[in-house]
């Protein structure tokens, strides 16, 4: 992740899209598991973000919603980089807090306007 990288606070799981296709189409999770042929636990699970969107998920809905399977994917990559980035930022902040004294607010000033980092005082 470069100093510049745009790096959500929240990473959004492709469930929250299939959760908000849903919503919109007026289809609940059964209906859309049994247009799929995907198990009904799998799809809850995929849609509360317990599971990941597979490939075979991803060709299913995009049969069934006609949101080609690319997206679904991209979906998915996108989510698994933002929560990478994410932790990697938290780990990094965690670092910082420990290391530096907290009295030396000039110096954890300078370093914010310096690295672009998030307030950590």
């Amino acid at each position: 992740m470069s100093k510049k990288a745009l790096t959500p606070f929240v990473a959004t799981h492709p469930g929250e899209m299939i959760k908000d296709e849903l919503k919109e189409r007026n289809m609940t999770q059964k209906q859309l598991a049994e247009l799929t042929g995907i198990k009904a636990s799998v799809l809850s699970e995929t849609i509360n973000g317990k599971r990941n969107v597979s490939l075979s998920v991803a060709m299913a809905l995009e049969k069934a919603l006609e949101i080609p399977a690319d997206i679904w994917m991209n979906l998915q990559t996108q989510y698994d980089l933002d929560s990478a980035n994410i932790e990697k930022r938290s780990s990094q902040r965690e670092t910082v807090a420990v290391t530096i004294p907290v009295r030396d607010r000039n110096l954890l000033q300078e370093l914010v306007r310096k690295f672009g980092w998030a307030c950590v005082f």
